[in-house]
């Protein structure tokens, strides 16, 4: 009985949802995964992918960083980090708002115009991230294969 009032309420009405900005957000988040998966696409020039891919099968901690990156290390494309470098520098600089208390005060006494101040940085921190991570990756994997140097996989 209870539960046949609460489907006919009128007042519950899913046309609602069309009419705010949450759409428009929810769409364009969309559109940025489809970019992201994309890139992972698109080739890295200069690098032979038939020898960075047989040192992936043949070491399994690069077999296991590919896993968990959908892959996207193992195709060598442009976007194959993802949103880790991002979420990296979101995370650093919520640890330095504890520390630093004027990033503190621009994240919450400043409002939304802080907030935005706040995420250039982080946007600006993604990059260096994303720039670290890359030589990271390719330092992790001349150190483990010790048999496929440098020269062996660029042209």
């Amino acid at each position: 009985m209870i539960l046949t009032a609460a489907i006919e309420d009128s007042s519950i009405d899913f046309g609602d949802f069309f009419k705010g900005q949450l759409p428009g957000k929810f769409l364009q988040l969309l559109a940025w995964l489809a970019l992201s998966r994309v890139g992972t696409y698109i080739p890295l020039g200069g690098v032979d992918r038939a020898a960075f891919q047989g040192s992936l099968d043949q070491n399994s901690l690069l077999g296991t960083l590919d896993s968990f990156s959908g892959g996207g290390i193992g195709r060598l494309g442009i976007c194959s980090l993802g949103i880790v470098p991002f979420i990296n520098a979101q995370i650093v600089f919520q640890l330095l708002g504890v520390l630093y208390p004027k990033i503190q005060d621009l994240q919450k006494k400043e409002g939304e115009a802080g907030r935005k101040k706040v995420l250039q940085w982080t946007r600006y921190a993604s990059i260096g991230f994303a720039i670290f991570q890359v030589q990271s990756y390719f330092c992790v994997h001349t150190l483990i294969e010790n048999r496929l140097t440098w020269h062996t996989w660029i042209k």
